[in-house]
């Protein structure tokens, strides 16, 4: 008799063993056979759930999200107009412990674009932007499309930024930014 599993708890337990071989071995360490040995198992154990590497880095980095989101939403709460943008803007700027570690995987996930477009979800960046068209509008921003495109690329290339020298984005100079831009997008 085949054994019951729980898909969404499974897929939760691949992208913990995930985030376990990356953060021991690095990003390019993490395959199917790591993380399927990382959870004491097969690698039909992974592969039921997450067919390839990319959808292993993928799964990872969805499960991370839903974290983010609730964390954005904290951070932001009841903030109105200009200061929920400049709060919004200084989130995506900003770096937990475990934010690093994705990231790695986050990039990794996007080499794969040119040989897997089916591997990137595009949606949570679509979101990501849409987000700030609404705080944009919210904030009196002269051209809401114009300043969603500028953070959302601002955003984007901090994270790519923080992989290549975390040490350089400091809080402080990431703040200042973020600040400078909001400033530069909204007005006083």
């Amino acid at each position: 008799m085949p054994i019951d599993v729980d898909e969404v708890q499974r897929r939760k337990e691949i992208a913990r063993a995930t985030l376990a071989v990356a953060a021991r071995d690095g990003a390019r360490a993490v395959t199917i056979r790591a993380v399927a040995k990382e959870l004491g198992g097969s690698t039909a154990m992974v592969t039921n759930y997450v067919p390839t590497r990319i959808a292993l880095i993928t799964n990872a980095v969805h499960a991370a999200e839903s974290r983010w989101r609730a964390d954005l939403e904290a951070r932001v709460g009841d903030l109105r107009g200009k200061e929920r943008l400049r709060a919004m803007v200084e989130w995506n700027l900003s770096t937990e412990p475990d934010d690093l570690l994705l990231r790695t995987l986050w990039v990794e996930m996007l080499s794969s674009a040119h040989t897997d477009p089916n591997g990137i979800d595009r949606d949570e960046a679509r979101e990501s932007r849409q987000e700030f068209v609404d705080a944009a509008i919210a904030a009196g921003a002269p051209d809401a499309d114009l300043a969603a495109d500028v953070l959302s690329l601002l955003t984007r290339g901090y994270f790519v930024s923080t992989v290549e020298d975390p040490a350089f984005w400091t809080a402080e100079r990431t703040a200042r930014v973020a600040r400078a831009v909001v400033d530069a997008l909204v007005g006083d």
